[in-house]
């Protein structure tokens, strides 16, 4: 239920899957192509293809980037979880988002630290990314429309 809560506008849905498509189209394959091309094999190796490049302003401001795209994806990836958590506590129907952000800390910290105790990033996001990215995209979701709008 809370990932149906969190997704309870789908009229607004249209326009963000195109926008994800457009970033997927036209920042993510093309820049996945030129690390490809530019590097090779070399990636067979090398988990993190921000490693290989030259270190300058440039892949710096890369890295930056990428740790705020990370930000940004775990906040939606979790969301469900804090939702579970709100109603668990009593402040889901709270409209402070100060203290809706102070009550996710407990669910943000152990997650934070189980990151940083695993530095072995690499390996755990591709095989996570495999194994869950399908259902939590697109299987999932289709799954719960189907059920909260079935036909009686």
């Amino acid at each position: 239920r809370e990932v149906m809560h969190a997704m309870w506008r789908p009229q607004k849905f249209k326009a963000i899957y195109l926008l994800a498509t457009l970033y997927v189209l036209t920042l993510t394959l093309p820049s996945a192509s030129a690390a490809y091309w530019a590097f090779g094999d070399e990636l067979l190796t090398h988990s993190n293809a921000l490693s290989l490049l030259p270190r300058d302003a440039w892949r710096d401001a890369a890295v930056i980037l990428m740790l705020i795209h990370q930000f940004i994806t775990f906040g939606f990836a979790c969301t469900p979880l804090y939702f579970v958590w709100e109603k668990l506590i009593g402040l889901h129907d709270c409209r402070s988002l100060c203290k809706r952000a102070a009550a996710r800390l407990p669910v943000v910290v152990p997650i934070w630290f189980l990151a940083i105790i695993f530095p072995f990033f690499g390996p755990i996001n591709s095989a996570v990314g495999s194994l869950l990215v399908s259902f939590t995209v697109y299987i999932i979701p289709a799954m719960a429309h189907m059920v909260t709008f079935r036909s009686p």
